[in-house]
């Protein structure tokens, strides 16, 4: 209605609600925070403090609504706090919470479960040494294996947050760029055995309204290897890009973080009398330069002339660019190439905005070849360069009007070009930043365009962890878990175009051994549940995608002893 809603956002009046309100009690979900260590909280406003009885009162309709996701009402409060203070808030809540959640039981209960387990498993060999014939544990004393065994023990969580999940709300209205990192440490760690907390904190990140935060969310979203959390972080990923009235692909290109570096790739660190300069060279590495322009290797001590907490800040921002940057680099790389397989088309006035003049993803752009595409053909190929002009092959300069389409290229877009193009980058000395041309693609044969699965490496056999390896490095994740702990497949999702990517083999038992198995075929599916998701005619699959899982396939096969002709005898179980 236009009227501004703080006006009726009273704060005696919530004083004296929340006084009233703690003088019940606080939910018995809270008891183990620690109310002594929350971090000074001001208004905005005035500077003057928020009261802790105000902060417990949030918290505590925040616990009872059990919603990591913060209410219009809790948002609007938190950005009435000053924002340092608000994000110091949230990133105590959030590391508290991730404390309490993963808190060990004591040393000593610890030692007695390992001493227990230790003792059964010394009788238990003693009683049947034929069973531990190659068994690590054979010959050790109950000690040793209590020592083998303690290490593991000591980690193990004494019990779960998870019913103060909604605390997480408050983190979600008030935390900054920092939450990632602790969140991005506890999905990959507890991936396994902590989904409800794992689903939480993702729904959390979709609110956190932060450029590190959403691309942790949209790389969860693409690659995880946890398929409820891939479609948690897709959920939440396409909810907050329709509240920003953006598509997905947009969410993930206009969220890029820069970590602190301005347009020109440049982060100045104040000292007070002095300035520094880091610099993102084309290496992707960073530049550290004095005020004189001379290169440095780290940042020096402070003067007594300088800032000191100027020079602290300084630091924290130099310490946060660096341990960013590499983080950006590979989520933008898998992004890129992931455009490569898809087809996916910019305008250029978007493209030229959001990557080529973005001050870390320039670099990466600028290795890579792209074509100008109209009414389905290339009409021209290039490259970007370091002043955001483009190039032919020819060095001849390439101009494009803001409506232009275009995209990365590829053999099948242009093929004959792979030549020229591999000159230019060897005369000028570019890293192409992955394989785009010459690669010699796949075309699918006619009589197999209504086939719904290729068998070209059927009976190739490869050692699972060989496998495993390549498979990880090519953005596969493990397939689903079937009956008897047995999985046989390996999958990338496509989720921009919803599809997924299986390559299915003889299988390997949970926990893993390195064993002999054989490749079997590759298929793509919609996306979706596993045991209800439908596979797709080859037809159907976009020519590049197919033609890029297809050379996965092949460079796993190449990992292995190649093809034999008893491969199911050599690969059963």
């Amino acid at each position: 209605m236009g009227q501004p809603i703080e006006q009726y956002l009273d704060r005696n009046v919530l004083v004296r609600e929340a006084e009233k309100s703690v003088a019940k009690g606080l939910p018995k979900e809270l008891s183990w925070l620690n109310w002594g260590l929350l971090p000074q909280v001001r208004w905005v406003d005035t500077g003057e403090p928020v009261t802790t009885c105000v902060l417990q009162w949030i918290l505590a309709q925040a616990v009872k609504q059990k919603s990591p996701e913060p209410n219009a009402v809790l948002r609007k409060y938190c950005t009435l706090f000053a924002p340092r203070d608000r994000e110091a808030l949230g990133q105590f809540l959030l590391e508290s919470w991730l404390s309490e959640d993963t808190r060990p039981i004591p040393q000593e209960v610890a030692l007695e479960r390992a001493e227990a387990s230790a003792t059964w498993t010394f009788n238990h060999m003693r009683a049947n040494p034929t069973w531990y014939t190659n068994s690590p544990d054979t010959g050790k004393t109950v000690e040793e294996l209590t020592a083998r065994l303690l290490p593991a023990l000591l980690r193990q969580a004494a019990g779960s947050a998870i019913n103060s999940k909604g605390l997480l709300a408050v983190v979600a209205a008030c935390a900054g760029a920092d939450a990632a990192a602790p969140v991005a440490r506890y999905l990959k760690e507890y991936y396994g055995t902590r989904a409800a907390q794992g689903k939480a904190l993702i729904a959390m990140l979709a609110w956190i309204d932060h450029p590190e935060t959403i691309q942790l969310m949209l790389s969860v979203g693409n690659r995880f290897r946890t398929k409820s959390f891939q479609e948690e972080a897709l959920r939440q990923a396409q909810a907050l890009a329709e509240r920003k009235n953006w598509t997905l692909s947009e969410l993930a290109d206009r969220t890029i973080p820069a970590a602190g570096f301005d347009d020109s790739g440049i982060l100045e660190l104040n000292y007070g009398g002095r300035v520094f300069v880091a610099r993102v060279q084309p290496s992707l590495q960073i530049g550290l330069f004095s005020p004189e322009g001379k290169t440095l290797k780290a940042l020096p001590a402070p003067r007594q002339s300088d800032d000191a907490e100027l020079v602290k800040e300084a630091k924290k921002a130099f310490t946060s660019a660096k341990k960013s940057l590499k983080g950006i680099v590979d989520q933008q790389t898998e992004r890129l190439y992931e455009a490569l397989c898809t087809g996916r088309e910019w305008s250029f006035a978007d493209w030229n905005t959001c990557l080529n003049h973005h001050p870390i993803v320039r670099h990466l752009v600028q290795r890579l070849i792209w074509v100008h595409i109209e009414n389905n053909q290339v009409k021209a190929s290039f490259r970007p360069l370091d002043d955001g002009t483009l190039t032919g092959h020819d060095d001849n300069e390439i101009c494009l009007p803001p409506t232009a389409r275009i995209r990365l290229a590829h053999d099948l877009l242009m093929p004959g070009e792979a030549g020229q193009w591999g000159q230019h980058m060897l005369d000028y000395e570019v890293n192409p930043l992955f394989p785009q041309l010459g690669k010699h693609p796949y075309v699918v044969p006619p009589e197999k365009a209504d086939s719904l699965s290729l068998e070209d490496f059927k009976g190739y056999l490869i050692e699972t962890f060989s496998l495993r390896s390549r498979a990880l490095k090519q953005g596969y994740t493990r397939g689903p878990v079937e009956d008897g702990g047995w999985f046989s497949t390996y999958e990338k999702s496509f989720i921009t175009l919803g599809l997924v990517a299986v390559i299915e083999f003889t299988g390997n038992p949970v926990p893993e051994e390195n064993r002999t198995a054989a490749l079997l075929s590759l298929s793509f599916a919609r996306a979706g549940d596993y045991w209800t998701r439908s596979q797709i005619c080859l037809k159907d699959v976009p020519p590049i995608l197919l033609s890029e899982c297809y050379e996965d396939m092949r460079l796993m096969a190449g990992e292995g002893a190649g093809y034999a002709e008893d491969w199911e005898k050599k690969s059963e179980y």
